[in-house]
Formats: C-alpha cells, structure tokens, sequence
C-alpha cells in the first residue's frame, strides 16, 4: 500500500493550524505505511516540499515548523488520554515516533479507522489525493453503510441501552412506518397514526438511530435519543434539533408521546476544542472520533449482556474491511 499522503502546508501554517488535519497525517501516514509508524518530522519534511509560502526570514521558518510538530504531537496525546485503550496509536515518550498499536484489531479501533478515513476523503480533504489506492465508490459507499452501524453501537453505549439503525436504507430492509411501529410496540409512549398531511413516502424523516434504555415497566419518561449520522463535509447544515422537537412526531404519531427525545449528531470527525460548544449549540449533543470508539466498546458489553443493538453483526464485517485495506 502506498503511503505518499499530502499535507497542505497552507492549512497548517499561520496562527491558526489545523491541528486535527496534521494530527490524521501523521496517523495516516503509520497505518498506510508498511512498517505501521511515521515520524513526527515528516510534518516537518512535508512543509518543506512546498514552496508556496513566503517566510520573512529561516528563523521564523524553523520556528514554526517546530511549532506546528511540538503542538500536533500535543493533540495527538490528547486523543490518547481521551481514548486510552480505544485510540489505535501509541507515541513514543518524546513523540517522535507513532506507530500502529493494534496487534490484535477490536472494534473501538475499527471504529476510530473508519472514522480516519471518511474524515479525509477527498471530498472532504487532501490528505489522501495521491495514495495509489484510494477506496473506490463502492468501498466508500461501504464505508458510509459501516459508520451507520458504528454509529448505532455508539448511541447504545451513550445511553446504555437497545438501539435500532433506523436510516434508509435499514438493515432489514423495513418500510418507514413498519420500522417505527415496531420501535414504538417497545416503547409504547404514544401510537402510531401519520397525518393525513405527513410526507406519503418518508425513508427515515431525518433520523438515523433510535436509542433508549428501555423502559420495562412500560412507562413514559426514560431516555430516548434520536440521532442523525452525518458523513460529510456539510454534516453541520444536518441538525435534527428542529425536526425532533417540532415536527416528526406530529407527522407520525396521533397519541403524541410525552417522552422528550434528545436530539444527538454522530459524526467521524474530530473537532477542535475551541468550537466545539458551537457545534453543539448547532446540532445538539455530539459524538464525534473521540467519543464514538470508546462507546463502542461500552456497546460491545451491552451485547454481552443481551441487549439488542441493531446492526451490531455487522461490525465484524467492518473489522475485515480494515484488516484488508489497511494490511493488518
């Protein structure tokens, strides 16, 4: 597998660095590579390949390039320290070398990979514009289809609960109001009954994923989670807070439930602390790289202790499709 992954040197420079982008490059750059480690200099190397950008003089040159590596290897240990078992790298003790620490490849890891790659797709980023073998549309389209499942497993361990993959297309290959019947006969706050005025062919209505811990005495009132999985570049413009809070179940249901659905955003990317508030302001509570892995795992416990994640068999699937991308 080719490992010539590109760095633009322009979204790394000046007084604002992307420092999640040169934090993926230098995980990237590990797993393609065919040893399973990078250096942290080859931020350093990469800056130094291009020659679009005009320093006053070499100190402030070198200077920064310094900087940019000490404060990269700086967020890389912060995903470490967020993760820890779940983070599939490990940092030398100076942080000049970070290797591929998975030998034996779980499921958090899976999850973090997946959620590497889908964050720097080219229509997303460059970092992968040149490697020889960029995932072809049919493995893209794979990719989306096993993030939907992460993200399901995600929302089961966030809220410590059953949680149904209910985006279009579903993994049974249910109608809309089938599925969500179904849902709500375990549920059982509020019936089913669409508006005369409700949309005649609705996929998912904007919701991706139920999750509850459900409520065995049969009750309202228990947490319940409707998420929306969002790949792309636009994933912000996707908020599902209005349509929750205001419309979906006056189209669908005529007994409205009392139970408030909390409105959650699963994503692959990881975000930059100082906006993050904002996004979440915008879409409502958020999983992103550094939640979703560790939540999987929690999920993975949930199935052991036979609570019902849709979609969760699939996972193993996806584990494969690393192994074999990325030569494990």
């Amino acid at each position: 597998m080719s490992d010539s992954v590109y760095l633009p040197r322009e979204q790394v420079s000046g007084s604002q660095p992307d420092l999640d982008l040169a934090a993926d490059y230098l995980e990237l750059k590990a797993v393609l590579s065919e040893d399973k480690f990078s250096l942290s200099r080859d931020i350093v190397d990469a800056m130094e390949m291009s020659s679009d950008y005009d320093f006053q003089n070499v100190a402030i040159e070198i200077e920064e390039r310094e900087r940019v590596v000490t404060d990269t290897i700086g967020r890389m240990q912060s995903r470490k320290d967020i993760l820890q078992t779940s983070y599939p790298f490990k940092l030398d003790a100076r942080g000049e070398t970070i290797s591929f620490a998975s030998e034996q490849l779980n499921f958090a890891h899976t999850a973090y990979l997946v959620s590497l790659l889908l964050s720097n797709l080219r229509t997303v980023s460059q970092l992968l514009n040149d490697i020889d073998e960029y995932p072809s549309v049919s493995e893209v389209r794979a990719l989306r289809e096993y993030f939907q499942y992460i993200a399901t497993a995600a929302i089961a361990g966030e809220v410590g609960g059953r949680a149904w993959s209910f985006g279009f297309p579903r993994p049974d290959r249910s109608g809309f109001l089938e599925k969500l019947t179904e849902i709500w006969s375990i549920l059982k706050d509020g019936g089913i009954e669409p508006d005369v005025s409700a949309p005649t062919s609705p996929k998912d209505d904007g919701v991706d994923i139920f999750g509850c811990q459900e409520p065995k005495d049969g009750l309202p009132g228990f947490l319940l989670v409707a998420a929306q999985v969002a790949t792309g570049k636009n994933w912000k413009e996707k908020s599902i807070l209005d349509q929750i809070n205001s419309r979906f179940t006056k189209r669908w249901f005529g007994r409205q439930p009392v139970t408030k659905m909390i409105a959650y955003h699963v994503i692959p990317f990881a975000r930059p602390d100082e906006t993050f508030r904002d996004d979440v302001l915008m879409v409502g509570n958020l999983l992103h790289r550094l939640r979703v892995p560790s939540r999987v795992l929690k999920a993975e416990k949930l199935v052991q202790d036979n609570v019902e994640i849709e979609g969760f068999n699939k996972l193993g699937d996806a584990s494969d499709w690393v192994r074999n991308y990325f030569d494990l």
